[in-house]
C-alpha cells in the first residue's frame, strides 16, 4: 500500500518552484478561473509569486478566412470579473479585451498602472461609442495609454469607412501619451483601410505618436501623414490600397525623424519613380526600409508587349544577383518568368528572409 501511495503522487505534493513551472506554461486566464480559490496554496502561488502584469481576455477561434472569434466563455468571463480582477486590476500593465466583455473588464476599476491596451474584434459604431462615451476608457486613453492595439470586424469589399476614419483621428487627438499606435494590423487578413487625406489640418498636430501601424485607401493618404503633424514619428508601417499619382502633392520638406518606414501594397502601380522614390528621398536618415510593391513596367516589374513578334527583354536571376550583390545587397532571392504565349515577362526581387505573409504571382519559376 505505501508502494502505491508513492508512486501515485498528488498534484499538491508538487514542490512550489515545480507548480510555478507548469502554471507558467498555461494559458493565463486558464491558471485563473482553474485554480483561483482552490485552496489557500494555489492562491498564494497564483496571485503572489506570479504577480499578474498582463491579462488577455480573448480566445481566438477561426470558423472561415473573414470569421472569427474573439469571445471567452461567459462563465468564465463572469469569475474573472467577479474573482479574480478585484484582486489584480492595480498591477496589469496590458490589458486585451474584445468587444463582448469591454464592459464588464472596464466595470471592475480604474486600472492604475496600465499602460497598455488592445481592443480586438469591435463593431466600428461600437468602438466609437466606447471612445467617447466610457468614463475609465476616456481617462485611461487621455491620461496613461502609451501602447494602443485596435482590431475591428473586417468587410473584405470595404473602400475605407467614415467612422473608422473619426476613430483615428479621435486617438491621435485625445491619446495625450500615445506613443505607439497598431490600427487594424495586428492580423495580417483583417487590414480594414481609412482615408484620412480629408481630415481637418487640426486633427493630429500635437500627436506624441513615435510608432504607427496603419492601412490607407492611397498614397496621398500616406503623403499627408508625413506632412509636418506628426512631427515625432521615427517609424511607420503602413499599408496602401492603391498608388496613383499625385497631381496636388508639392511637400518637398525633408523627414529627418523617420528612422523606419515600411509601405506595402498589393495593386500594381505605374507610379513608383514619381511618387515612391520622391518619398524616400526626402528621409534622410531613414536606417531601416521595407518595400512590398508591384510595379508596372519600369524596374523589376511586369512587361507586356503587344506585339508578338518582338522578344521580352528581361534580366536573368544571374544578373538581378550579380547587380544585388554589387550594389551592396547581402542576401537577395528571385526569380524571372515569361509567358511565351502572351508575350508577358515578370522580374521579381525580394530581400531574405522573406518578411511577408504574401507572395504575388508565385509559379514554378520560385527557387
Amino acid at each position: 500500500m505505501d508502494t502505491f501511495k508513492k508512486n501515485n503522487l498528488n498534484m499538491l505534493d508538487l514542490l512550489d518552484e515545480i507548480l510555478l513551472i507548469i502554471f507558467n506554461k498555461l494559458n493565463t486566464i486558464d491558471t485563473l478561473y482553474s485554480l483561483v480559490d482552490v485552496n489557500e496554496r494555489f492562491n498564494r502561488l497564483v496571485f503572489n509569486a506570479l504577480h499578474i502584469h498582463n491579462l488577455d481576455t480573448t480566445n481566438m477561434v477561426i470558423r472561415s478566412y473573414y470569421d472569427r472569434r474573439f469571445s471567452i466563455d461567459d462563465n468564465i468571463l463572469s469569475k474573472i470579473c467577479e474573482k479574480i480582477l478585484p484582486r489584480i486590476y492595480h498591477q496589469l500593465n496590458e490589458l486585451i479585451v474584445e468587444q463582448n466583455s469591454v464592459k464588464h473588464i472596464f466595470r471592475t476599476g480604474n486600472y492604475p498602472q496600465l499602460d497598455s491596451l488592445s481592443l480586438i474584434d469591435f463593431q466600428k459604431e461600437i468602438l466609437f461609442q466606447y471612445l467617447t462615451g466610457n468614463r475609465i476608457l476616456h481617462h485611461l486613453l487621455t491620461q496613461q495609454i502609451q501602447h494602443l492595439n485596435i482590431d475591428v470586424s473586417y468587410d473584405p469589399n470595404s473602400k475605407g469607412s467614415k467612422i473608422l476614419s473619426s476613430i483615428f483621428a479621435l486617438i491621435l487627438f485625445k491619446c495625450q501619451r500615445l506613443i505607439n499606435l497598431n490600427i487594424c494590423q495586428l492580423f495580417y487578413d483583417r487590414k480594414a483601410p481609412i482615408r484620412i487625406s480629408k481630415f481637418p489640418s487640426t486633427s493630429c498636430t500635437y500627436s506624441t505618436l513615435i510608432k504607427l501601424k496603419v492601412n490607407v485607401i492611397t498614397f496621398d493618404d500616406c503623403l499627408y501623414l508625413l506632412d509636418g503633424r506628426l512631427e515625432h514619428l521615427s517609424t511607420l508601417i503602413i499599408d496602401v490600397k492603391k498608388i496613383s499619382f499625385n497631381f496636388s502633392d508639392k511637400n518637398k520638406k525633408k523627414l529627418p525623424e523617420l528612422k523606419c518606414f515600411s509601405l506595402t501594397s498589393m495593386k500594381d502601380t505605374f507610379h513608383y519613380e514619381d511618387q515612391i522614390v520622391p518619398l524616400l528621398c526626402r528621409m534622410i536618415n531613414l536606417k531601416e526600409l521595407t518595400l512590398f510593391v508591384s510595379v508596372l513596367p519600369s524596374i523589376n516589374a511586369t512587361v507586356v508587349n503587344e506585339d508578338k513578334n518582338i522578344k521580352v527583354d528581361l534580366p536573368s536571376n544571374e544578373d538581378i544577383q550579380r547587380s544585388s550583390i554589387g550594389k551592396g545587397y547581402r542576401q537577395v532571392g528571385s526569380y524571372v518568368h515569361y509567358r511565351r504565349k502572351h508575350n508577358v515577362g515578370t522580374s521579381h526581387v525580394y530581400s531574405l528572409p522573406y518578411r511577408f505573409e504574401n507572395f504575388l504571382h508565385l509559379n514554378s519559376s520560385f527557387q
